[in-house]
C-alpha cells in the first residue's frame, strides 16, 4: 500500500470515517491509568466490533490490521482511562 489517511491524535471517542475503508492499523499510549478501547465497523459504538486494546497505564501499542474491510465507516470508542490514539485507514 503506498499511502494512507490518518484521524490524528484522538483523545476521546471519536467518528474517524464513514464509508466503506480499509483498516490499516491502530497506534495507542495509555496516559496514566489502564485503558480500554474499541474501533467499530459503524459511525456509533455499536455494531460490527473490529479490534479491541486494553493497555497497562503509560505504555504504547501499534495494532495492524493489515487492512480489514469496513463496510459503514470507523469509530473510535474510549472505554475507560485516559488516551491518545491514531486510527490510520485507506
Amino acid at each position: 500500500m503506498a499511502a494512507c489517511r490518518s484521524s490524528g491524535v484522538l483523545t476521546a471517542s471519536a467518528l474517524v470515517f464513514t464509508g466503506q475503508c480499509k483498516l490499516i492499523s491502530i497506534h495507542a499510549t495509555s496516559v496514566g491509568a489502564p485503558s480500554l478501547i474499541k474501533v467499530w465497523d459503524n459511525i456509533t459504538n455499536s455494531g460490527k466490533e473490529i479490534a479491541r486494546i486494553t493497555l497497562a497505564p503509560d505504555s504504547t501499542i501499534e495494532f495492524d490490521m493489515h487492512g480489514v474491510i469496513c463496510s459503514t465507516g470507523l469509530y473510535l470508542e474510549e472505554v475507560s482511562g485516559a488516551m491518545a490514539c491514531s486510527v490510520e485507514y485507506a
